[in-house]
């Protein structure tokens, strides 16, 4: 008797694990069969000259050329020192190019962003990359930070991260303004709140009184006009706008319902381009209910104080700052050491105008 009930409860134990392993197994099908919609590289050859480019497979490796940021490159070099690495922290370099439909070109980085993950203090912080920074680009010379992109992809933008700031950072996410405006739009719209002369530059551009002081609700492009706003202060203050965006996206995000998610999913997902693997993309995906509502803290490099206005041979203006000084900043702040720029106390060094320079000087760019 005592074995037949035994043996019963193996037999309802096995059919209970095995319907939780068959339920586990088709929540990752699911899970997979969606991550498998997204794009793994654009299929541009970054090694080719800046006017001819073809099309390549989907691999990406760092590229031998582009481990050496001043391999045949300028004069702006990068601190001696390693990366720095912690290994409970997760860095994705989120990346936004400035094309205007599905398809993604060989174009120029216009936003720059470090989504940087703390899974021992489920903390989330966000730093953001002043474009215009001066660095040497292999076989082109020095040139903004932004242009990287343009001459060897996403692999020579993660390497020159890492070798200028000391980021441990290897994954990165590429979106461009048109995956931009049909997300924020699908999404529901977010809610940015506007200064009074974000409001009044926002009307001036809709040609009708719209916007107010205060909180307004975006559509998405309505939301990529804020978010690019250039004329009316200073790139530093268009960066916290992008982020102000992006940190309302994930707010409205995390209120919709599977259903909505599910059809979201299907429509984005193939217009998204990373190099992180369906298993990292899932282990992001898991960590969702534990990071939801948590407050990012955020920062922009270079830190104020840290830079001033540079002009180059050719007569472009960059961000000219010690890397070494910014690379320690930011390492303190990903690992929560410090919280914000302003627990670190540092000399004015901005005597040159640099926002307004960077800014006259920004239309003179080309444009990929």
């Amino acid at each position: 008797m005592k074995r037949k009930i035994f043996s019963r409860v193996l037999t309802a134990l096995f059919v209970f694990l095995l319907l939780i392993a068959v339920g586990i197994g088709g929540i990752w099908w699911y899970i997979n069969s969606k991550l498998d919609l997204i794009s793994r590289g654009d299929g541009i050859d970054y090694s080719q000259p800046i006017e001819d480019t073809s099309i390549l497979g989907d691999e990406l490796e760092i590229s031998e050329e582009y481990l050496d940021v001043m391999r045949n490159g300028g004069s702006i070099e990068p601190p001696e020192g390693d990366v720095n690495k912690h290994k409970d922290i997760d860095n994705i370099l989120l990346v936004g190019t400035d094309e205007r439909d599905e398809s993604f070109t060989r174009s120029r980085a216009d936003s720059m962003m470090i989504l940087s993950i703390n899974n021992r203090e489920n903390t989330i912080r966000l730093v953001s990359l002043e474009r215009a920074i001066g660095v040497s680009i292999p076989n082109q010379g020095d040139d903004w930070l932004t242009h990287v992109f343009a001459y060897g992809g996403p692999e020579l933008l993660l390497q020159t991260i890492r070798s200028y700031f000391k980021i441990d950072v290897s994954r990165y996410v590429r979106v461009n303004f048109h995956v931009f405006e049909t997300a924020i739009t699908d999404i529901g719209g977010v809610e940015v709140e506007f200064s009074e002369a974000e409001a009044d530059y926002m009307n001036e551009i809709a040609q009708e009184e719209k916007f107010v002081k205060g909180f307004n609700r975006l559509d998405g492009p309505t939301a990529l006009v804020y978010a690019r706003i250039r004329h009316l202060d200073s790139d530093w203050q268009r960066i916290e706008r992008q982020r102000s965006v992006i940190q309302a996206a994930i707010d409205q995000a995390l209120t919709l319902s599977l259903p909505k998610i599910d059809l979201l999913a299907n429509k984005l997902l193939p217009m998204i381009d990373t190099n992180l693997t369906n298993a990292e993309l899932a282990s992001l995906i898991a960590k969702i209910p534990t990071l939801a509502g948590v407050q990012t803290s955020q920062m922009t490099l270079p830190v104020s104080g840290t830079h001033w206005s540079q002009t180059l041979d050719d007569g472009q203006v960059v961000v000219a700052c010690d890397f070494e000084l910014n690379a320690s900043i930011i390492d303190q702040f990903l690992t929560g050491e410090i919280n914000s720029a302003d627990e670190v106390v540092l000399a004015d060094l901005d005597e040159n105008g640099l926002a307004d320079e960077v800014e006259k000087n920004w239309s003179k760019t080309p444009s990929y």
